[in-house]
């Protein structure tokens, strides 16, 4: 498509992410101020809001294996994700005054938890798959960079359209709605590139290149000893046409061959560095996520007047 060379991918890249940020977590905390609002209890609150994330820790891992292993369009997977996260995302405008409509809320934060599992996956193997491992840190720094301008840019529309729109704050909720509909365009502007490649496989065009790549080494030497004999008169007879020709070729891995090459769960977490890093991002969500649940609850009561409370700011900021 044209206008996929003119943005170029990595631009392309910074762009989805900006607007899968803006999907963010749904604007959670915005939805524990609302529902407070509506009447809801604080017990109710935090399970609803809790259901998300608890869903989303039991199933990112299952999420990241079916994308790794899945023969699909990686694209496909991330425009439904997206999709299916707005859609239960703005399940919260359904929610009637009163502390009513429960299981519609805890059944859609489950259904949001899930599908929004699966989109840091796809953009992870997508972006693998076309800069290959030497530009994936980069290239994943910038995607989670934008990421985190759009939660940022999601909040402030939220906030903005709330006031303009006040009494009718829940429509601050379509700002969710809006997010999906750009992200899902801009996932038709990625490039696909190497399925397995996005898997960190060594993919037939890489073991070509390598192939050619060891037959120029061959070569080079073979006319550097050829340069010697004609130095020194010397000449190796021994070493025949084909010996010359049979250069270390590197094993050209294809779909049928890649499950022999995968790490097994237990070779994974047998690592002690990599249970480490797992115990310490799961005790850091553990507690960072639910304070500010509580804290949104305890800050989303409005004033005597009937304003929302300015304590709330710094949390919606944060």
């Amino acid at each position: 498509m044209n206008l996929r060379r003119t943005i170029g991918p990595k631009a392309t890249f910074a762009l989805v992410s900006f607007f899968l940020g803006e999907l963010g977590d749904g604007l959670n905390i915005f939805q524990g101020i609302y529902l407070v609002g509506l009447g809801w209890n604080e017990g109710s609150v935090g399970i609803a809001l809790s259901l998300m994330g608890f869903t989303a820790l039991l199933v990112q891992t299952v999420a990241g294996d079916v994308i790794d292993k899945t023969h699909f369009d990686r694209r496909a997977f991330l425009s439904l994700a997206s999709v299916a996260t707005a859609f239960s995302a703005s399940a919260i405008l359904l929610v009637r005054e009163g502390n009513e409509d429960h299981m519609l809320m805890y059944g859609t934060k489950i259904i949001e938890g899930i599908s929004s599992s699966f989109i840091g996956p796809c953009v992870a193997a997508l972006t693998l798959a076309y800069f290959g491992p030497d530009k994936f840190d980069e290239v994943m720094a910038s995607n989670i960079l934008w990421g985190h301008v759009g939660s940022v840019a999601s909040a402030v529309l939220a906030g903005a359209a709330g006031y303009l729109l006040y009494p009718d704050i829940k429509y601050c909720f379509l700002v969710i709605g809006f997010s999906a509909l750009m992200a899902v365009g801009g996932v038709q502007l990625l490039p696909e590139g190497d399925p397995l490649m996005g898997r960190g496989l060594q993919t037939r065009e890489m073991g070509a290149a390598a192939v050619k790549a060891a037959e120029a080494e061959a070569e080079a030497e073979g006319a550097a000893k050829d340069e010697e004999g004609a130095r020194t008169g010397y000449v190796d007879m021994g070493q025949t046409e084909s010996e010359v020709e049979g250069v270390a070729r590197p094993e050209i891995h294809t779909q049928a061959s890649e499950d022999k090459m995968i790490s097994s769960y237990w070779s994974v977490f047998g690592d002690r560095r990599t249970v480490v890093l797992c115990l310490t991002g799961f005790f850091f969500h553990f507690a960072n996520a639910n304070v500010l649940l509580v804290l949104g609850e305890l800050m989303g009561g409005d004033n005597e007047d009937g304003s929302v409370k300015r304590t709330a700011i710094p949390l919606i900021a944060g």
